[in-house]
Formats: structure tokens, C-alpha cells, sequence
């Protein structure tokens, strides 16, 4: 597995006017990757993959939605990938699917307000936006959030896996021609 770079600020490349319309993201290219300390001593890095999503864009402001497979997410080490599928954690037998939306916000925002529901629970966070490309009609773009747990219902952070959850997120996306 490659490994993650997430660092606490990063800077914001400059954005491409985005052309009003619906973008389809790539589950096949697009990607998400996350880290979180275990026991307080080591990173944990594992996957996830990104299975649908899409992106509007009207008037300069940006909003989407999309899916991730909780129930398919890999750290390298099985046990430990059965251990957060399982009700101590993600409880992907009764929900496979981790939700996230963006709202409607202005592409020249640092941070765009994002919905992430896990296991039926909606939090907001903040979502920073790395990078922004346009090259035809494939837009590229990269984003981090760091996701707190504790509202989520599963174990609490003691002597095992941080609150704290680093994501990086990486969405492939073609602009609908319909």
C-alpha cells in the first residue's frame, strides 16, 4: 500500500473557473485514504473506495454528494479490517455505506462544510480543498478532513484507535453531457 503524506496546513493551489455543470465521479480513479493512531504510538493507514458521487457546479459555487464502502476497508492487516467492519466500530454488516455531502459553497472557499454519515450518525466538518484541476471535462480534485469519532457509536478512544481520523480524499470526476 503507498503511503499517505498529511500535513496539518497545507497550501491551496490556485483554482480553474469550473464550467456550470454536473460532474460523475470515477469510482474506478478516484480514492480514499486515512490514517489514525493506534495505541497512541503508531500510524494505521488504510482505504476505502470511493463507489459513486457527483459533483454540481453552478455560478461559481460547488456543491456534491457520494458514497464510500465502509464494509471494504483495508488496512493490510486482516484481523484489524474485520475488527473496525465489525459493532465496535463501523458496523458495516447493517451499514456497508459511509454518506458524505458537500454544500453549496463558493470554489474560492478555503474550506467547504461537509456532511459525513457513519453508522446513521450525520457530523459536519470542515473540508479543505487542496487541489483543483480541469483539464477537458475530467476535473481532479483533493481534499483532507480530519473526522473526531466521538460522535459516532463505537468505542471510544481509549488505549485503541485515536478519536482523530486524517482523510484524504481524491475525486476523478467527467462532466456530464446531458
Amino acid at each position: 500500500m503507498s503511503d499517505i503524506r498529511i500535513t496539518e496546513s497545507a497550501s491551496v493551489s490556485p483554482r480553474p473557473d469550473l464550467p456550470d455543470g454536473t460532474y460523475d465521479v470515477d469510482p474506478e480513479v478516484s480514492h480514499l485514504r486515512f490514517r489514525a493512531k493506534a495505541f497512541a504510538i503508531a500510524w494505521v493507514r488504510g482505504t476505502m473506495p470511493v463507489i459513486s458521487g457527483c459533483i454540481w457546479v453552478r455560478d461559481g459555487r460547488v456543491s456534491g454528494s457520494g458514497e464510500i464502502a465502509a464494509d471494504k476497508v483495508t488496512t493490510g492487516l486482516a484481523p484489524r479490517d474485520w475488527h473496525l467492519r465489525s459493532s465496535h466500530y463501523l458496523r458495516t454488516a447493517r451499514h456497508p455505506r459511509i454518506a458524505v455531502s458537500v454544500g453549496d459553497t463558493g470554489l474560492d472557499a478555503a474550506q467547504f462544510p461537509c456532511t459525513v454519515v457513519v453508522r446513521d450518525t450525520p457530523t459536519t466538518v470542515p473540508l479543505d480543498l487542496r487541489a483543483v484541476e480541469l483539464d477537458d471535462d475530467r476535473l481532479r480534485i483533493e481534499a483532507h478532513l480530519v473526522l473526531d469519532r466521538t460522535p459516532f457509536p463505537m468505542l471510544p478512544p481509549i488505549a485503541g484507535v485515536s478519536r482523530r481520523v486524517d482523510v484524504e480524499l481524491t475525486l476523478v470526476a467527467t462532466r456530464s453531457t446531458s
